[in-house]
């Protein structure tokens, strides 16, 4: 194999990506995460949160150069524009480090990978030829697993609003146990990698 083979993992919030994402780390693959790679943007002195207080105002960071999630959460969660906005500040530094991770991988030798992200802009499709795997539970079951991480139902009803979906004959629905996300996930693997060399 010369180049690589991406997939790219994409779903609501809560319907289990980066469970789906382990699964295939279980399985020879190199998995990026688009949030991760946002945490560390917003740390002290990441691009993310320079840009952030530069455009937002630096009331919006905290005393140690970091991103205060809080304040900008309830900032851009009760402003749909906002929200936007700030898309357009950190999406392109996303994507940016997604092409150096695939770079690194190359060099590396590791042509089996994964990015996971709730979005993919068309844009970035073009960039990143990948097959892509949508991963979908039932909207209560995606609340419930959030209100588990801490977050509120406010939380939930905007990042919901912000999914973007995309045509793609793969697709798991993770509506169970963890074994039977396995299971699934076994019986859709070989068609979505057969065309891995």
């Amino acid at each position: 194999m010369n180049k690589p083979f991406i997939i790219g993992i994409f779903g609501p919030i809560g319907s289990g990506k980066s469970t789906v994402a382990g699964l295939f780390r279980e399985n020879r693959y190199v998995a990026w995460d688009a949030d991760e790679v946002v945490s560390r943007l917003y740390m002290s002195g990441g691009t993310g949160a320079k840009k952030i207080g530069e455009f937002f105002g630096y009331t919006f960071l905290n005393k140690d150069g970091s991103v205060s999630k809080k304040k900008l959460g309830r900032l851009v969660l009760s402003h749909p524009a906002k929200m936007r906005i700030l898309g357009h500040i950190i999406h392109p530094l996303v994507v940016n480090d997604a092409q150096h991770w695939i770079d690194e991988q190359k060099k590396a030798g590791n042509f089996l990978l994964v990015l996971e992200s709730s979005a993919f802009e068309p844009a970035d499709l073009g960039r990143f030829p990948c097959v892509l795997l949508r991963v979908t539970s039932d909207e209560q079951l995606c609340r419930e697993r959030v209100l588990l991480r801490g977050k509120d139902d406010a939380y939930f009803d905007a990042m919901s609003h912000n999914f973007r979906d995309y045509e793609t004959p793969h697709q798991i629905v993770n509506n169970g146990s963890l074994e039977d996300l396995k299971k699934v996930f076994e019986n859709v693997l070989p068609a979505i990698t057969m065309n891995a060399i």
